[in-house]
């Protein structure tokens, strides 16, 4: 207890005498490496969540079930989208059929998935209709009228991923041919372009199953090629899974992560992107504490070697080091928490960055921060002790008569 009563004193008087340039350069360098320990991390698992959300919202839902076997059609889709309404867990169902097609316009072609939909249903699991940049979304009854994705359209947006392989011109109210697989050709009016900001959404366009029934024979049109499931929050996605794939047999599902794709591998560079980031900063916090403290033992090692001859022990001296590492530690992670919270994510939540995939916003997880705070916390320990020790196991005498 003693120990640690000089130990505090002996941090305190060096912090108090010593230069106060020092100690704010210190402070400001640990803030700087708290921000870069928690923004860019925050950045990218926020690039992560939009990926994420828009998988959910605009193309897979959180669930995907769909017929196993040669015969990739669910027949009685209606009974089974009102049984699945009733799971508990569940927020809303819809069924999609997925036509193979061609789109022509001009002398443009697309080849692409033309998804049949009842628009009230699919409203309630998709978002598509609240990313309509053109015209209106489909509604009930709609024949002869096509919904396309940006990425399909073109309209005139060269600045689009795939503008270049795109219908290029088309616009709400122009008129497009499409060429399904099974041979019928049928001509649209565009009734609307929507535009979601996820190539893998915007590449899709979208007709009413009233439409589809039009070109089918009666007994195709209680059918679906998909049934995409929207879960409530907190709800377990296996108990719900279970329940769904007990009703009826030959049913096989996929979850969204299953849907990211490509994407996942995008993910997961991200992540390993923070984790690099992390380590690199942590080491700059390291470095920082270890030099500060270096050249302090350096300056004051007569002065430490006098106190361990006064009866100051050698731990007493270590802990003040520690002790001070502890201060700067607490300091910097206090003002730059500060900071991030009420300066830089309004700014950022003002003027977000866009990605490709739309604007993200910083993903401010409060237990994330809490670890890292102890993390630098932990590295400022360690990287004050490596000097403090290695000082003190030199000998009183050559300590007192170094120069």
């Amino acid at each position: 207890m003693n120990s640690l009563k000089v130990a505090a004193f002996l941090a305190f008087k060096s912090l108090t005498r010593g230069d106060w340039r020092v100690l704010l350069l210190t402070i400001s360098m640990l803030i700087l490496v708290y921000l870069n320990l928690v923004f860019t991390p925050a950045l990218l698992a926020g690039a992560v969540q939009n990926i994420n959300n828009k998988t959910r919202t605009t193309m897979s839902a959180d669930l995907l079930f769909q017929a196993t076997g040669e015969s990739p059609v669910l027949f009685q889709a209606q009974e089974l989208v009102d049984a699945i309404e009733n799971v508990d867990g569940v927020a809303a169902v819809c069924a999609r059929n997925n036509l193979g097609a061609e789109i022509h316009y001009e002398s443009e072609t697309f080849a692409t998935g033309v998804y049949a939909i009842d628009p009230e249903k699919d409203d309630q699991v998709f978002q598509i209709h609240e990313a309509v940049i053109e015209g209106e979304p489909l509604e009930p009854g709609d024949v002869g009228q096509i919904l396309l994705g940006a990425q399909v359209a073109g309209a005139e947006r060269e600045d689009l991923e795939l503008y270049a392989s795109s219908l290029k011109t088309v616009h709400a109210g122009s008129t497009v041919v499409i060429d399904y697989v099974n041979g019928v050709e049928r001509e649209y009016t565009v009734k609307g372009i929507f535009f979601t900001e996820f190539v893998q959404s915007d590449i899709r366009a979208y007709i009413t199953e009233d439409d589809l029934h039009t070109m089918v024979p009666p007994q195709l049109h209680d059918t679906a090629t998909s049934i995409y499931v929207k879960l409530e929050k907190g709800v377990d996605r296996s108990q719900v899974v279970n329940e769904v794939l007990a009703m009826r047999s030959g049913l096989k599902y996929q979850t969204w992560e299953d849907a990211l794709g490509v994407l996942k591998s995008m993910t997961k560079s991200f992540d390993q992107i923070i984790v690099i980031l992390r380590v690199t900063a942590l080491i700059v916090a390291a470095i920082t504490i270890f030099i500060v403290t270096y050249v302090d033992l350096v300056n004051k090692r007569r002065q430490i070697g006098i106190e361990r001859a006064i009866g100051i022990t050698s731990s007493s001296i270590v802990a003040s080091y520690i002790l001070r590492a502890i201060i700067y530690a607490a300091f910097g992670i206090l003002a730059a928490a500060l900071i991030f919270r009420y300066i830089v994510v309004p700014i950022e939540a003002q003027h977000p960055f866009h990605f490709p995939f739309g604007d993200v916003m910083l993903a401010v997880d409060v237990p994330e921060l809490v670890s890292s705070a102890f993390i630098l916390c932990g590295v400022a320990i360690a990287s004050a002790f490596v000097p403090a020790y290695q000082t003190i196991r030199t000998k009183i005498i050559d300590a007192i008569w170094s120069s």
